[in-house]
């Protein structure tokens, strides 16, 4: 799925970059899918600590991973568990790699919430990874925590991004000398937001 040919994450608050990642956001209506041009992001500063408050702007998707989101958005199960047939999707592709003198972050803003209504992350890959633990908590005080695993490829995990908290440990090289990757594909599901024509 093109991971190989992603672009630094320009908004990473490190020398060296261990994020690589594309986006795209479409509209759904039905099983009629269609993305924007448009590949900026923006979350408030109330669910990411670390890039909230920044509009970001990311390389687009290649056809492979607007492929892969599509088929996912139409399934039966996760339509069911979206609670609607129009809604608008944000789609993003993110490698995270780590060496023997950096640390990869899935997730450096900690426990969070995406800021949507629901959200699927799948994992295309991990390779030579040590760590990536997904950890999911409820939301209300110290949080019980509902999942503690390292997911395999191909495996998604659904959550209601208002109910839950979630979070990826860091990753580190399991054997020296070769680098870290994790490969996954989160998309974030928006049934309040107004959709748009296709630019």
């Amino acid at each position: 799925m093109s991971f190989n040919r992603l672009a630094p994450d320009a908004y990473l608050k490190s020398q060296k970059p261990f994020r690589f990642r594309a986006f795209g956001t479409a509209d759904v209506e039905g099983y009629d899918i269609s993305w924007h041009n448009d590949s900026s992001f923006l979350q408030g500063t109330d669910v990411n600590v670390y890039a909230g408050g920044v509009e970001r702007r990311f390389s687009p998707l290649g056809g492979p991973v607007r492929e892969f989101a599509e088929g996912l958005v139409r399934e039966a199960a996760l339509r069911k568990l979206v609670g609607a047939e129009e809604f608008v999707i944000g789609c993003h592709q993110i490698r995270i790699v780590a060496g023997e003198d950096q640390v990869g972050l899935p997730a450096p803003e900690g426990f969070h919430r995406d800021g949507f209504d629901s959200i699927a992350v799948t994992v295309v890959a991990a390779e030579n990874v040590s760590g990536g633990i997904s950890l999911v908590r409820e939301e209300v005080g110290e949080g019980d925590f509902l999942l503690d695993r390292t997911m395999t490829p191909g495996e998604t995990l659904y959550l209601d991004d208002r109910k839950v908290l979630h979070y990826v440990s860091p990753i580190t090289p399991k054997l020296p000398g070769v680098i870290a990757c994790r490969d996954v594909v989160v998309i974030t599901f928006d049934v309040t937001r107004e959709r748009r024509p296709s630019t």
